[in-house]
C-alpha cells in the first residue's frame, strides 16, 4: 500500500502519530510528558527555527526546567565528555525534533497548535486596548490546510480568545486537498513556569473543549492523558475551554494585585500584610495561595491574559467589566512604581539634586527555576532606576552576559556582576527580586557583603529568601513592603560616596 493510501486509511481519532507545534515551553514539555506516559505513541516537535531544534537535538537544552533534563537523559551532564561530542543517551526514544514542518504535518494524526499568542503590540492603559496576535496561529492553521490529505485532529493548546476554534475551524474548510477533514478541538494548557514539569505530570484539570460531545477526537485526546484519574478530565464547549484559560489567569492575577493593594493600606494604617495574608489566607473559601505582597505579577501569561479579557469585554460592550480588570493591571503597575519611589527615596543625592546612588538586584527572571524575563518586574526597576540616574549592579545566577545584553542593550561587566559578593560591591542598597534558592544558600557570608556595602544598606526582600533578623545584625535595614515605615528610615543618616 502507498503511503498516501496509508494516510488516507487512518481511521478518525487516531493519535498514533502526535505532532506538536513550536519547540519551546508549552509545545517541547507538553510532547515529553506526553512522550514518557504514551511509549507507543510517536512524538513530534517541529518548528522553524533552526537554532531552537538544533539545541534540542544536542546535549545542551534550550529550557531550563525543574525534572526536565532528568526525564529527557539517561545520564547527567557531568558525563558528558571534555569535547562537548558524544552524545547524550536520551530516554524517550518516541520523541522527534524536527524542522521539516509540513512533511511532518501530513504524517500526523493529531496536531496540537501550541504557538505564542502575544499582546497584539504594546499595551498601556492610556491607549486603546487590543486583543492578542493570533498571527502564528492562523499561519499553522494555512499550512495545515494546505497540505493536509485526510482527517486530521487539530487541538488548540495556545491561549486563545473565544470563538478562535470555531474560526480555526472555518479557516480549514479551505483546505486544498478535497479528502482532508478535521476536528478543532480546544484543550488549553495551565502549567506554570518553574513547575510545569510537575504540573504536567500530575496536573489538576484537564480541560476539553469540543462542540458536540462526546466524539472520537475527543476520546483520542482522553486516551493521551490515561494516566490522569477521570475526574480530573473536564469536557466542556469550546467557549468555556478558552475561557477558562484567560480567567484562571486573570483570577491569579486579580489575588496579587488584591494583597499589594493591602500592602499599601497596611503601610498608611499599621497593620502588617504577613498577618492579613494568613488570616485571609485561612478563609476556606479563600485559600493561602498568592497571597504574598510584593512586586507586581509578570510573566508572559498573567498580564498578557487579563488583557485579554478587557478586549472580550469591551468586545461584548460590558464596560463595566472590562474596566473592572483595567483595575487589576492599574494596581499592578502602581505597585512597582511605588517600590522604585521607596528605593530611590532612601539614596544619596548629589549637587542639583541628581541621584548618585548604587542598587544591587539580585535576579532578574520574572520567578525561580525559569530562564524567562518577559514581563519581569525586575526590569522595569532597573529601567526605572538608571532613568533616575542610579547606578545599578545585576546578578542571576541562571543568565549568561549575552542574554542580559538583549534585554537591556549595551550592558558592561560593572554593571553585570559575576556573583552576589560583586554585585553588592559599594552599593546603598540590595533588591532580591526573584527568589532563587543559591540566594537563600546558608553559606552565603552576608556580613561580609554588608561590610563592603555603603550607607543606608537598605535590603528589600519581599520573598523572605534570607533571615530578616540575622540580616538586621548584618547591618542591614529592611524595606519592609506591607508594614509601616520605622522613623529610623527617614531619619537615617546616608553616607555620601567618595568622589
Amino acid at each position: 500500500m502507498s503511503l498516501h493510501l496509508q494516510l488516507l486509511s487512518c481511521s478518525k481519532g487516531s493519535a498514533q502519530e502526535t505532532l506538536l507545534t513550536h519547540a519551546e515551553i508549552l509545545g517541547a514539555l507538553t510532547a515529553i510528558v506526553l512522550a514518557l506516559k504514551n511509549p507507543d505513541v510517536k512524538f513530534t516537535i517541529v518548528d522553524k527555527n533552526e537554532g531552537l531544534i538544533s539545541s534540542w537535538n544536542s546535549n545542551h537544552l534550550p529550557l531550563f526546567e525543574p525534572g526536565l533534563e532528568e526525564i529527557f537523559f539517561d545520564e547527567p551532564q557531568q558525563k558528558v565528555h571534555k569535547d562537548g561530542r558524544s552524545p547524550r543517551r536520551r530516554r524517550l526514544p518516541n520523541v522527534t525534533f524536527s524542522t521539516t514542518v509540513d512533511a511532518s504535518i501530513v504524517a500526523a494524526d493529531m496536531i496540537f497548535i501550541c504557538v505564542n499568542t502575544p499582546l497584539h503590540g504594546s499595551f498601556h492603559i492610556e491607549r486603546d486596548w487590543k486583543g492578542l496576535d493570533l498571527s502564528n496561529i492562523k499561519a499553522v492553521a494555512e499550512r495545515i490546510a494546505a497540505v493536509s490529505v485526510r482527517h486530521q485532529t487539530v487541538v488548540l493548546k495556545s491561549t486563545v480568545p473565544c470563538g478562535m476554534a470555531n474560526h480555526i475551524k472555518q479557516m480549514l474548510e479551505k483546505k486544498v486537498n478535497v479528502t482532508a477533514s478535521f476536528d478543532v478541538i480546544s484543550s488549553p494548557e495551565f502549567l506554570a513556569q518553574g513547575s510545569a514539569i510537575r504540573g504536567l505530570l500530575s496536573p489538576n484539570r484537564v480541560v476539553i473543549g469540543d462542540a458536540t460531545q462526546p466524539t472520537e477526537a475527543v476520546a483520542a485526546i482522553r486516551s493521551l492523558y490515561g494516566w490522569v484519574p477521570t475526574d480530573r478530565i473536564i469536557t466542556v464547549n469550546v467557549w468555556s475551554s478558552e475561557l477558562a484559560k484567560i480567567a484562571s489567569n486573570a483570577f491569579i492575577a486579580q489575588r496579587i494585585s488584591s494583597i499589594n493593594s493591602m500592602s499599601a493600606v497596611c503601610e498608611s494604617s499599621g497593620a502588617n500584610v504577613h498577618d492579613i495574608s494568613q488570616i485571609v489566607g485561612s478563609e476556606p473559601r479563600i485559600g493561602p495561595l498568592s497571597l504574598r505582597a510584593g512586586f507586581g505579577f509578570g510573566g508572559s501569561c498573567l498580564y498578557k491574559d487579563v488583557c485579554c479579557l478587557i478586549y472580550l469585554a469591551q468586545e461584548l460592550g460590558l464596560s463595566e467589566v472590562a474596566d473592572y480588570w483595567k483595575s487589576v493591571i492599574r494596581l499592578n503597575d502602581w505597585q512597582n512604581r511605588r517600590i522604585l519611589e521607596r528605593i530611590v527615596s532612601f539614596l544619596p543625592s548629589a549637587a542639583g539634586g541628581h541621584n548618585c546612588g548604587k542598587v544591587a538586584v539580585l535576579g532578574l527572571t520574572f520567578k525561580k527555576d525559569t530562564l524567562d524575563t518577559r514581563n519581569s518586574a525586575a526590569i522595569d526597576l532597573v529601567q526605572g532606576l538608571r532613568q533616575c540616574g542610579v547606578k545599578v549592579h545585576l546578578y542571576d545566577p541562571r543568565l549568561r552576559f549575552d542574554q542580559v545584553e538583549c534585554i537591556f542593550g549595551s550592558v558592561t561587566s560593572e554593571m553585570m556582576a559575576s556573583s552576589i559578593e560583586d554585585a553588592c560591591r559599594g552599593c546603598h542598597a540590595l533588591v532580591i527580586h526573584t527568589n532563587w534558592d543559591e540566594f537563600a544558600d546558608y553559606n552565603i557570608r552576608w556580613e561580609l557583603i554588608s561590610s563592603s556595602m555603603m550607607d543606608p544598606k537598605v535590603l528589600l526582600d519581599p520573598w523572605g529568601v534570607t533571615n530578616h533578623g540575622a540580616m538586621r545584625r548584618h547591618g542591614f535595614r529592611i524595606m519592609d513592603i506591607g508594614i509601616r515605615r520605622l522613623q529610623w528610615l527617614k531619619d537615617i543618616t546616608i553616607q555620601e560616596p567618595d568622589s
